[in-house]
């Protein structure tokens, strides 16, 4: 007899355990176990492993969760050893598993698993994974081979590819199968136990489907590439490994180590540059030991350059396999060499190659295996009945700038009898392909085609048959020939309406989950011809070619698993001559709404996370005699959606839509706005509606989010009934009072849920994707609308840019080509600025243009921006980076300004001023200080090589800044010392009234206390070049729960970084990272909250407090970058290391001058004993002299 929990749900043993264990998983904690409690397996227990120090805030969470869902608990640490081995002791169930608190998995994981357990009798069961990164998923790597197909009761020795697959998370093991064997996890990785399971099991299963979704975690990633004692430990897992497959798979060692020498002996070559010279000799010897004991086969199944690396490596050659790892990321533009004539190969000119004292084997380079042939559908559109097919067709290392470089040749092939139709082909430029092109020195300029089916193709004889059509492109180019099948990945080419050539047969053109475009011809057996709702009944009517005797029922499925949904059908014959053959039925069918809900009451203990990852889909088809039959929905049958009674408080919807086939396919999932129609006018306002079937659901704005940023905007949204309108000019977004473009990248649409917590995508509906507008251009800048993960709206922005302007290829052809002419042309009067790189209108060079604008000069001035986000003051013309204008201002301008750097294809010109200003006091270590720094970061430290001899001029705040920076950047040219331009504000007689207009601007109350936290970046989130991450350490509740309403916090992430979490904006935290200009928000800001930042320098001209919250310091100072000084020492205010102190010392603000006057005092003398609001206009004075006009005194207010 069943008993019932405190939710009334009857509580029975669970059907499979699952072990999770949490280290640090912060925000992702609560996705995880929401995606556990909304599993449509219900019967399972979750025990919850904390296995992190000071985890407060996810342990919090897991004992919240386990107190509100009996199925969850939380399981206290035993000390030593392994949490999961203790969590396996404590499951019960059948069936185990294992999950990070990192991760997430579908709705439907755990039912397909343990169901297909249930069916094979295996010992475990292994499904696809999806790498996760924020709201996006791609495949995994090291499980694409392995999981390419479905296999039931098969085992690695037959599917060596399995070998690849190191993780558990994916898996489900039978119980008695793991006790048999005495499997123990260990503290670390879980490789050896991972492999073992796989060899020691008598059958496995192997799913294609995704069942896990494994976050990308860059700062682990990181740490294990420039970890040592890391790598150590994964190859003392290796070797173990290998004797387990030499014992149980001998005939498996070929490929094991092969997979071992592209996965572990990579990860110790990557390791290399980040390691002291002991630490190298010690890897050195591993992976060399490794290598020269693999099977000789091994290496011949890697890339190039893995060969290349892997010799060097054996070959004990460090200082050349230190040189080919820092050319790595140049190698992608590596020029390919053809050596043959009848049996021609390929060969990449790797560093080395054809070096004879060396001597490296050439067959080393060879790329010849490597060509990849890419043939793609961009674009189709139907001429009448006749198909058009637009794509590219290309080697992906072959030139093709013309059309004669190449031939392309199109055919069609009939899937069931291999019946070929050649296509005529007409060639077409495609620029777009160079431009998205990862290879800089070739063009694909050529390689679009496009090509006509024709409707008497698809006939056979004079009748339409059922039949699905490939299409294939031949490629001849540099002697090279080669077949691909199309692909179709663009959005609106896999969800193209059917031609419908005759009653009840459609041609359908579509992309499967594969990708593979084809061209599908469909007598349809079954049609769709209306969809009702009728209480708590789906209603579908239609009509059938067959009588389907007395067991005609409608059949709804989950797609991956789970129990059959049956409706009644009635038919009766149909008065309507439907075809030829005779006479057809109408049906009529219901389908209980009811059990159309996969999670039982919405599952709303989980945390409030929505996304589309929440999706479960449905296959309909009819059954009865003959077999099941999938429904044709009619073309005059519009997607429907309807609230699922669930009763939740976050309301699920199940929506009746085509697949990409023309099928009926019923999906259910969180209710959402789904937009119909989007459309741009003619003042750059870009509409968008739609509809949303919940009536309790109508926000009144939607988010627009920059992926990976945390950058968002709020978009109006109107109602009137259950239609929506949103409106908004992408180009012109109000960022604090300016009207800027939205800045370049991916932007997600997003509304808040039913329940008014977390967030759904909205999305498109299917039948409207084809029609959303393409690239267009507003102002300075490039939009298009389209979608991600199916259906989801995103809008992608990019700088307006020409075809010869855009991409690698024609960058290089404008710095090889172009602007060598534009050297040879004259110099002119125009002095060019630019801040960081073209981010922003700030800091020193915008104080010096603006003195040098105060004063009326002649000089013609220019400001480059990379991306549009700014507005400049006066009369500068503003030039797009990367333009051909770009180009032409840096080889004319006669003064050059900048904070940071020129790109390396700048040329230092005689007769031109370069003046670098930099950007900061250099507190912490900059340039060559930091080479015997421990930490080895991945951006490279010899860009001062060619940076540092182009200057003329350094500006420097202070002696101490001068001294630092002469060493760092080995700079012995003439330094102007003459404290900081851009602090010239600082010292207005009329700051404080700028501060109050800022406060007003960034909407602070008065009355209220600002408290500015702008922390510096780390050089551990620095994960690759262009991608810096951030985490927030100041723990912001702590924060609002000391200081109290009357305080807010300004948040000011350092301009640097590309990937942050931060917390929900509100009336305590407003987020000002992209406020143009910092110093307007030091005048505005009553405290100043930074750790290593040379914001504290600027900012102690304000004599304000200052607070350091040094919560890495012994990491930071000792390890990671290092200072200049004695930061500890001689700090202008009270070192904090946790929260708590930070909050403390801002509430006490008002004692803060007092007891570190002495140290503020001093502080000030060392560090900036210039600004005195006057640097701006000694720097003009020095660089522009007669060319600047006016005069110094008079723009300075003389004296």
């Amino acid at each position: 007899m069943f008993t019932e929990n405190h939710h009334g749900e009857p509580l029975v043993s669970p059907r499979i355990s699952i072990v999770v264990p949490f280290r640090n998983a912060g925000d992702h904690l609560a996705e995880c176990l929401e995606s556990l409690a909304a599993q449509t397996l219900r019967d399972l227990e979750v025990l919850l492993l904390d296995e992190g120090p000071g985890n407060g805030a996810a342990a919090a969470l897991a004992k919240d969760f386990a107190a509100r869902d009996d199925r969850f608990t939380l399981v206290e640490p035993s000390g030593g050893g392994s949490g999961l081995n203790l969590g396996v002791e404590q499951a019960t169930a059948p069936y185990l598993a294992f999950v990070d608190g990192d991760d997430a998995l579908p709705p439907y994981a755990y039912e397909l698993m343990v169901g297909t357990l249930e069916s094979t009798g295996s010992d475990l069961v292994g499904g696809n994974v999806m790498r996760l990164d924020g709201t996006q998923v791609q495949q995994s790597p090291i499980h694409a081979e392995a999981y390419a197909e479905t296999l039931r009761t098969t085992h690695v020795t037959h599917h060596a590819a399995l070998l690849q697959d190191r993780t558990l998370c994916n898996k489900v093991f039978r119980r008695a199968f793991w006790d048999a064997h005495g499997f123990k996890l260990p503290t670390t990785r879980d490789t050896f136990t991972a492999l073992q399971t796989q060899l020691l099991a008598k059958a496995v299963d192997v799913l294609d489907t995704p069942v896990y979704f494994w976050r990308i975690r860059p700062i682990t990633a990181t740490r294990l590439r420039h970890d040592p004692a890391a790598v150590t430990e994964q190859m003392a897992t290796l070797a173990k490994v290998r004797e387990l497959v030499a014992d149980y798979a001998p005939d498996l060692l070929d490929i094991h180590d092969r997979y071992a020498l592209d996965l572990d002996v990579r990860s110790l070559i990557l390791a290399l540059p980040g390691a002291t010279w002991q630490e190298r000799e010690r890897l050195v010897e591993l992976g060399a030991g490794f290598v020269n004991s693999a099977a000789r086969s091994a290496a011949g199944g890697l890339a190039s350059i893995r060969r290349l690396e892997t010799h060097l490596l054996g070959e004990r050659m460090l200082p050349e396999l230190l040189e080919v790892l820092g050319a790595e990321n140049r190698l992608q533009d590596v020029q390919v060499v053809r050596r043959g004539r009848r049996r021609q190969r390929w060969y990449a000119r790797y560093p080395f190659y054809d070096d004879v004292e060396r001597a490296i084997p050439e067959h080393l380079y060879d790329v010849t295996d490597e060509i990849r042939l890419h043939a793609d559908v961009d674009r189709v559109e139907w001429d009448v009945d006749t198909l058009i097919v637009e794509g590219r067709a290309h080697f992906d290392r072959f030139d093709v700038s013309s059309d004669t470089d190449s031939r392309i040749r199109v055919w069609m092939r009939d899937v069931r009898t291999g019946k070929e139709i050649r296509l005529k082909v007409e060639r077409i430029r495609c620029p777009e392909a160079t431009a998205q092109a990862a290879r800089s020195t070739v063009s694909f300029d050529w390689s679009g085609f496009s090509a006509r089916v024709e409707p008497d193709y698809l006939l056979d004889g004079d009748e339409w048959r059922t039949a699905t059509y490939e299409l294939y492109a031949e490629v001849t180019t540099a002697g090279r020939k080669a077949v691909q099948r199309l692909t179709a990945v663009a959005p609106a080419v896999r969800w193209t309406a059917a031609r419908h050539v005759d009653e009840h047969v459609a041609v359908q053109p579509a992309a499967g989950d594969d990708d593979v475009f084809v061209v599908h011809v469909k007598r349809s057996k079954a049609v769709l011809t209306g969809v009702r709702c009728d209480g708590d009944m789906l209603e579908l009517t239609g009509w059938t070619r067959r009588a389907l005797g007395a067991e005609a029922a409608l059949v709804a499925a989950r797609r991956h698993g789970g129990e059959e949904v049956h409706g009644e059908v009635t038919l009766r014959p149909s008065s309507v001559l439907r075809m030829a053959a005779g006479t057809g039925f109408d049906f009529k069918a219901k389908l209980p709404m009811q059990r159309l809900i996969s999670v039982p009451d919405g599952d709303e203990r989980g945390a409030a996370v929505v996304h589309l990852r929440d999706v479960i889909d449905w296959d309909i088809r009819l059954t009865g005699e003959g077999g099941p039959m999938r429904l044709t929905v009619a073309a005059d049958v519009d997607p429907v959606r309807y609230v699922l009674p669930t009763g939740a408080k976050r309301a699920r919807e199940f929506a009746l839509t085509r697949t990409a086939f023309g099928n009926l396919r019923g999906i259910e999932r969180t209710v959402r706005p789904v937009v119909t129609d989007a459309e741009w006018d003619e003042n750059g306002l870009l509409t968008l509606s739609g509809e949303s079937a919940d009536p309790g659901g109508r926000p009144d704005h939607f988010v627009l989010r920059r992926r990976r940023s945390g950058d968002e905007h709020r978009i109006p949204v109107t109602w009137e009934r259950d239609q929506f309108t949103a409106a908004f000019t992408p180009a012109a977004i109000s960022v604090f009072g300016a009207d800027l473009p939205l800045s370049s990248g991916t932007w997600e649409l997003l509304a808040r849920a039913h329940s008014g917590e977390g967030e759904v995508a909205v999305v498109v509906e299917r039948e409207a994707i084809t029609g959303l507008p393409g690239w267009r251009q507003e102002g300075n800048h490039e939009f298009e609308v389209g979608v991600y993960q199916k259906d989801a709206v995103q809008l992608r922005s990019r700088p307006a840019l020409d075809d010869d302007e855009r991409g690698g290829h024609a960058q290089l052809l404008l710095q090889q080509r172009d602007y060598p002419v534009y050297l040879r042309s004259p110099l002119a009067d125009v002095a060019v600025f630019d801040s960081h790189g073209g981010m922003q209108y700030s800091c020193n060079p915008r104080a010096i243009y603006e003195e040098l604008s105060r004063r009326k000069t002649d000089l013609e001035c220019v400001w480059i921006s990379l991306d549009g986000q700014f507005t400049v003051d006066g009369k500068a013309r503003v030039v797009q980076a990367g333009s051909r204008e770009h180009y032409r201002v840096l080889a004319r301008a006669r003064y050059i300004v900048t904070n940071h750097g020129l790109p390396p294809w700048y040329v230092k010109r005689e007769g031109q001023t370069y003046v670098q200003t930099w950007h900061g006091t250099p507190l912490k270590r900059i340039g060559h200080d930091l080479r015997d720094m421990p930490y080895q970061r991945v951006e490279r430290l010899d860009w001062t090589d060619g940076e540092v001899p182009r200057w003329d001029l350094l500006l420097s705040q202070s002696p101490f800044a001068t001294q630092v920076m002469r060493r760092a950047f080995k700079y012995d040219g003439e330094v102007l010392e003459t404290g900081y331009p851009r602090n010239d504000v600082l010292s207005a007689p009329e700051w404080e009234n700028i501060g109050s207009r800022i406060r007003k601007r960034l909407g602070i109350p008065d009355g209220k206390k600002a408290v500015l936290y702008a922390p510096t970046w780390r050089d551990d989130r620095h994960h690759a070049p262009g991608w810096l991450g951030f985490s927030l350490e100041l723990d912001v509740d702590t924060m609002r729960q000391v200081l109290g309403d009357d305080h807010v916090l300004l948040l000011r992430t350092h301009h640097l970084t590309t990937d942050r979490n931060r917390p929900p904006m509100d009336d305590f935290v407003i987020d000002v990272s992209h406020y143009p200009d910092i110093a307007e928000l030091y005048m505005a800001a009553d405290v100043l909250v930074t750790d290593y930042s040379s914001a504290m320098v600027d900012y102690a001209v304000l004599g304000r407090p200052i607070v350091l919250y040094a919560y890495d310091l012994p990491r930071y100072r000792d390890h990671l970058r290092g200072f200049s000084c004695d930061l500890e020492a001689e700090a202008p205010g009270p070192i904090a290391t946790t929260t708590a102190q930070v909050a403390e010392a801002v509430a006490g603000a008002s004692d803060l001058e007092e007891l570190h006057a002495d140290a503020y005092d001093n502080f000030l003398v060392k560090y900036c004993p210039q600004d005195d609001g006057r640097a701006a206009a000694r720097v003009v004075d020095h660089i522009f002299g007669d060319a600047a006009g006016g005069d110094a005194r008079d723009a300075a207010g003389g004296e």
